[in-house]
C-alpha cells in the first residue's frame, strides 16, 4: 500500500473476505436460536465498550478483550443476532478510532467470519461432549481457540497482501500474545456457563477478570515494542 492506496491483490483479497462472509451470513441466516433481547442488549453493550478501547499492538495491529463475549454471541446468538453484534462493537471502535472505512470494513468481514467458525465448533463440541458444566466449558474453549486461529489467519493474509508483512513479521503468531489469548478465551467459559444457568446479568460480575487482562496485555505489548537496551540489562 503506498500514498494510502490498496493494491490490487489488497484489494482483491478484501472483495473475497467481504463474498464469504455475506455468502456464510446468507447461508445461516434462518437460525433455530430464538432470539434473547435481554441477553443480546448485556452482551452488545459491554463488548462494544469492550471493543471501542483497543490495546494498540505494533505493526498496525490493535488487540481488544472482546473475545469472551464474541463467544458468549456465538453461542447464543441466532445470526441475525450475531451479524448485528459484529457490527455494533465496530461502529463502537470506528465512532472512537475513525479507522479508514476499508479497514473496518474488512474488519467486520473477519470477525463474522471467525465468529460463525466460533459457533459452528461450539454447536458441534456442544453435540459430541456431555450435557454438563465441563462440556459446556470445553465448548466455550473450543469456540474462543476457533475464533482466534481464523482471526489470526485472515488478518495475517491481510497484513501480507496490504502492508507487505510476512506472517512471521507481523508478530501475530508470536506464543506470547496467542497464550494471552488462551488466557482471555478461559475466561469466555465461566462466563457463559453462569450466563446460561443464571442469566445475562452475571456477566456485569463474570467479566471482571477482563479488567485485569487489559492492563496486561498493554505491558506485554510495551515490552515487545521496546526491547531492554543491553546497558539497562547489565545494569539490572
Amino acid at each position: 500500500m503506498k500514498g494510502g492506496r490498496l493494491s490490487g491483490p489488497a484489494l482483491a483479497y478484501i472483495a473475497g473476505a467481504s463474498i464469504v462472509a455475506i455468502a456464510v451470513a446468507v447461508i445461516r441466516w434462518h437460525s433455530e436460536i430464538d432470539g434473547n433481547v435481554v441477553l443480546f442488549g448485556v452482551i452488545a453493550g459491554l463488548g462494544m465498550l469492550a471493543h471501542a478501547y483497543p490495546v494498540q499492538g505494533f505493526r498496525h495491529q490493535a488487540y481488544q478483550v472482546t473475545l469472551p463475549f464474541i463467544v458468549i454471541a456465538a453461542a447464543t446468538f441466532s445470526t441475525p443476532e450475531l451479524v448485528a453484534f459484529i457490527v455494533l462493537i465496530h461502529l463502537a471502535e470506528q465512532v472512537r478510532l475513525r479507522r479508514r472505512l476499508y479497514i473496518q470494513w474488512f474488519n467486520v468481514c473477519d470477525y463474522y467470519l471467525s465468529a460463525a467458525a466460533a459457533a459452528a465448533v461450539y454447536q458441534r463440541a456442544a453435540q459430541l461432549l456431555p450435557d454438563d458444566a465441563f462440556g459446556y466449558l470445553a465448548a466455550a474453549l473450543s469456540a474462543g481457540c476457533a475464533f482466534v486461529l481464523l482471526n489470526r489467519v485472515l488478518l495475517a493474509g491481510a497484513l501480507w497482501f496490504a502492508r507487505g508483512l510476512s506472517p512471521r513479521a507481523s508478530g501475530l503468531f508470536q506464543s506470547e500474545l496467542l497464550a494471552a489469548d488462551l488466557i482471555i478465551t478461559w475466561i469466555a467459559g465461566p462466563m457463559l456457563l453462569l450466563t446460561l444457568q443464571t442469566g445475562p446479568w452475571t456477566v456485569l460480575v463474570t467479566a471482571g477478570p477482563l479488567l485485569l487482562a487489559r492492563p496486561a496485555l498493554s505491558t506485554l505489548l510495551a515490552r515487545r515494542q521496546t526491547p531492554e537496551r543491553p546497558e539497562a540489562a547489565r545494569a539490572a
